[in-house]
């Protein structure tokens, strides 16, 4: 996965049997030799098959191709077990006049036009399609679907990608998923449908025999039910009944909302739905049975990714139809469009006055289950299918392994030992709890936001400020990407894996631009993830997304850091990124950080995964630029920049500029330092020592030491440059810089995390109680993230500068039940 400059291996990425693991595992080196039992591949002209040893299956293969299915001829164990698996896409036009809005809901089907097989491995086999979604002659919503088999493995995985090319005004998202054309066998009474629901499983027989007349009886509807019932030995009783009763040909499960889902019956298309049974939150998995076996099939974060649906179709025909839908079409249809026809940067923290939302680029990214089984799975056996799928397996370190090989750059482990690392503990503790509560309490869930959080607190209406532009979602501002990831890293802990896993999953689909002019920049954060006027590098860069890519190897994340590494010719030719110079022309212009930083991320994880040497000399190209001014990252920070060469052109130095501390809270220290590493140039280093050095001198002192050059520069945010003089601390061992940054980092918990420390306030109804709701009222993630991640490389840089009696901020008594 990736490389150091050498050629030797720096990440790598392994299939096993989870099964087979116990609590630890090595990996030894072994000779290259393939086993000889694994995963047979046959490959045709335009297909290939695939066989497990219990799956057996064909896929298109090749490039230029217009084929209409993803997999067919699937059988188990020698029997047919599906016909064919195809993409399924509804998209809603809408035309409104004063007085009649029209909609037209338009089926689209799903066209391959590449197919890679990009895994042959003994144990694992995966095959990426590229296609779009057509309708007539209109080609539009293109897709990336991932499949995934194992080895003597009845299972197949499929990761989905959705991208917008629409027109908001437009196109609004009626439907989304994959169908299986499964081969069921025996007569429609002997099939069976289940959902597995919080506390029991929903089963039904699409012809439930429970007839009066002739009398059937409860025993017989219980054998139906137990799956005991053939056409070879059902009755002829049973035969004439099964003549007149109603047959229920198809079901649809829809989770409409995160607390609540319905399942919903019909005998015809051109029949109501009935409502079968309601309930809070599906596990998110069905099954679809005959008497020749069946498929349990799943969604896996059903409930937090909503609107998502199950469905089975035509279950009188030998073709039944599963669909796996990760948007339900019984939905109302997504609305891209933005929630304003006017921008409000003033008066509402939004970028610029020129309006410029678009979705056009966005993706989302969705991941189903399926297992073939050979009988009617048992509630057991739908659970222990619904766990896999909800929490697969990861092959984790210890986070004092991790430390020692020095990965994903500097960040420090747990100090219990002491009275303020102990302190740090709690409070690192309550910080991540409060936002894994939050996310539950404010229901921060749904297709295209689980994962984000949001970016300040109303205390006043006792919630996050949803509406109000700027500060709305978070989009990964100030990273919380890299104090989530940091943190799971210095703990180890399975809940903060998967917080961070959903941010990770969402910012790099939802918040980046993967095709169109935008192109590797993201949307700032908004009430809509894509509404921001500002497109910027630091939303989408690779950074964000290198944790989760590397820990898991997930063949999309590496897909979408390869969108991402020339964001810097998409960021030249935005409108608001160029400058005059004092000649007239307008050039493109780039900030030491957070623009060049994210240059930066995404350069070095484009060379580590590739070893392109264009890719490192842009790097030391801007590095050599920027050793060269007067003052280091002291100096511009605004340059102008030339995307042909990596070249930062100084400038001089600007005063009135804003973005000082911008150069150091969008993740710039992290990726400096990481960098410097992987290219052993320890230039960036001196010059993150002599920034930390001169962030926190009085501003006369700085005026003097840059000659009156910089005079009135704001260096703002004192707390965001703690990382940065922790590590000048350490480096030139400065034991008053490293008192000092402990100060810094302490002084500002009181007024952004409260007097308790992250520990929240409950109130109900606006008043203070002991009750459900509980806030942090000044609280925002800005800091929050900030100060998490400068906290983890304090503990790294100067652990021995912590005041042994602790800290007096973190000494506040808890004033509520957490």
């Amino acid at each position: 996965m990736a490389f150091w400059p050498d050629g030797s291996i720096k990440w790598s990425a392994h299939t096993t049997d989870a099964a087979l693991l116990k609590e630890g595992a090595e990996l030894l080196p072994t000779p290259k030799e393939q086993p000889d039992s694994g995963i047979q591949i046959i490959k045709g002209p335009d297909a290939c098959t695939l066989d497990t040893g219990v799956l057996r299956l064909t896929v298109p293969l090749g490039e230029n191709l217009h084929c209409d299915f993803l997999v067919q001829d699937i059988s188990v164990s020698g029997r047919k077990a599906a016909h064919k698996v195809y993409p399924v896409f509804l998209l809603e036009r809408r035309n409104e006049t004063e007085d009649v809005l029209e909609t037209r809901v338009q089926k689209f089907h799903g066209v391959v036009q590449k197919a890679v097989l990009e895994e042959a491995g003994p144990l694992q086999a995966t095959v990426a399609f590229y296609g779009e979604n057509t309708h007539g002659e209109c080609c539009s919503m293109p897709f990336v679907i991932r499949l995934s088999v194992w080895k003597v493995s009845a299972e197949m995985r499929f990761v989905h990608t959705f991208l917008f090319d629409g027109v908001e005004q437009r196109d609004f998202l009626k439907g989304m998923g994959i169908r299986f054309e499964t081969e069921l066998s025996g007569a429609v009474y002997t099939r069976h449908v289940q959902y597995l629901q919080e506390d029991k499983v929903f089963h039904e027989c699409p012809q439930n025999l429970d007839s009066r007349f002739p009398h059937l009886g409860p025993k017989v509807c219980q054998a139906q039910l137990n799956g005991e019932i053939s056409a070879a030995n059902a009755s002829e009783d049973m035969k004439q009944a099964s003549q007149d009763i109603p047959i229920w040909r198809q079901y649809h499960l829809v989770q409409d909302s995160n607390r609540h889902y319905a399942i919903f019956k019909a005998t015809h298309t051109a029949c109501c739905r009935i409502r079968a049974q309601e309930g809070a939150r599906a596990p998110g998995v069905m099954a679809l049975t005959g008497e020749n076996g069946g498929v349990m099939a799943g969604i896996r974060d059903f409930w937090q990714k909503y609107p998502g649906g199950l469905a089975a179709n035509a279950l009188d025909q030998e073709n039944a139809q599963l669909s796996l839908w990760f948007y339900s079409p019984l939905q109302e249809a997504y609305d891209f469009r933005h929630y304003d026809t006017k921008s409000h940067p003033m008066t509402c923290y939004e970028g610029f006055e020129d309006l410029r939302p678009s979705a056009y680029g966005i993706g989302v990214t969705s991941e189903c289950r399926v297992q073939f089984t050979d009988s009617l799975p048992s509630e057991q056996q739908l659970r222990q299918f619904a766990d896999r799928l909800q929490k697969p397996p990861v092959v984790v370190a210890d986070p004092a392994y991790y430390h020692e090989k020095r990965a994903f750059g500097y960040w420090g482990l747990p100090h219990p030992e002491t009275k303020a690392g102990e302190q740090l503990e709690t409070a690192l503790d309550r910080a991540f709890s409060f936002y894994q509560r939050e996310v539950e309490a404010r229901h921060w869930y749904g297709l295209f936001d689980y994962g984000d959080v949001m970016h300040t607190y109303d205390p006043m209406r006792h919630c996050w400020k949803y509406d109000v532009g700027g500060y709305a979602w978070q989009n990964t501002e100030l990273v919380p990407t890299y104090w989530l990831w940091l943190y799971f890293l210095h703990t180890g802990r399975e809940d903060v894996f998967s917080l961070a896993e959903a941010m990770s999953r969402h910012a790099s689909e939802v918040d980046t631009y993967h095709f169109g002019p935008l192109k590797g920049l993201g949307s700032r954060h908004n009430v809509r993830h894509w509404g921001c006027s500002c497109k910027e590098p630091r939303i989408g860069m690779a950074g964000h997304h290198r944790f989760l890519f590397y820990l898991t190897g997930d063949a999309r994340l590496g897909e979408v850091m390869e969108d991402v590494k020339d964001a810097d010719v998409s960021m030249s030719q935005n409108p608001h990124s160029m400058e005059k110079r004092p000649d007239g022309v307008i050039v493109p212009s780039a900030r030491s950080g957070p623009d060049w930083s994210s240059y930066v991320s995404n350069w070095m994880t484009h060379y580590e995964r590739t070893l392109d040497e264009a890719y490192r000399r842009k790097i030391e190209t801007g590095i050599r630029d920027i050793a060269a001014t007067p003052y280091g990252f002291a100096s511009g920070p605004d340059y102008y920049y030339d995307p042909e060469t990596g070249h930062l052109i100084y400038h001089g130095e600007i005063e009135n500029t804003p973005n000082q501390h911008l150069q150091i809270c969008m993740g710039g220290p992290q990726i400096w330092l990481e960098t410097a590493d992987l290219l052993e140039d320890d230039t960036l280093k001196t010059l993150l020592t002599r920034l930390g050095k001169f962030y926190y001198l009085p501003a006369e002192e700085k005026t003097r030491r840059t000659h009156g050059q910089i005079v009135n520069r704001p260096f703002s945010w004192p707390m965001f440059a703690t990382a940065v003089s922790a590590f000048s601390a350490a480096n030139t061992h400065d034991a008053e810089l490293a008192k000092k940054t402990w100060a810094v980092l302490m002084e500002s918990v009181p007024q952004n995390a409260g007097t308790d420390a992250f520990a929240p306030h409950s109130y109900v109804n606006g008043f203070a109680a002991d009750g459900p709701y509980q806030e942090i009222p000044g609280i925002s993630t800005n800091w929050v993230s900030q100060w998490c991640l400068n906290t983890l490389m304090c503990l790294e840089f100067i652990p021995d500068a912590m005041p042994q009696d602790g800290f007096i901020e973190l000494k506040s008594p808890v004033s509520s039940k957490k």
